[in-house]
């Protein structure tokens, strides 16, 4: 995130700027390291979901779509934070979800047909 204050010192915007750059490449470090654990990925779908990155924020009502709009902003930037450390990420936590969701569909389906057994 770039700084919004502009000094006249220009010694001293280019070290504002430096460690502007030094925190962003921390935090896509930080953000590639997190990445590798699928229950953090686990943790970024549910975010996403609450969310509503791809949902329309639309509502009839100014203040609801004032709050979901800041609400879905949050996701979305977490978003750009994840595609910032890694463009695949977000392809591989979509693809674990459905394979999660399969897996519990099969297993409430041997279960059902466990019970009429």
């Amino acid at each position: 995130m770039r700084s919004e204050f502009i000094s006249t010192d220009p010694a001293k915007q280019a070290r504002i700027l430096r460690d502007e750059e030094n925190a962003h490449l921390r935090d896509v470090a930080d953000m590639q390291e997190l990445l590798k654990l699928p229950r953090f990925r686990r943790l970024l779908w549910r975010i996403w979901t609450i969310t509503g990155i791809y949902r329309t924020p639309f509502s009839t009502n100014a203040l609801n779509m004032a709050q979901a709009c800041g609400v879905q902003a949050v996701g979305q930037g977490l978003l750009a934070d994840v595609n910032a450390a890694d463009p695949n990420a977000f392809a591989q936590i979509q693809r674990e979800y459905i394979s999660e969701q399969k897996s519990k569909e099969a297993a409430e389906k041997n279960k059902e047909e466990g019970k009429d057994g």
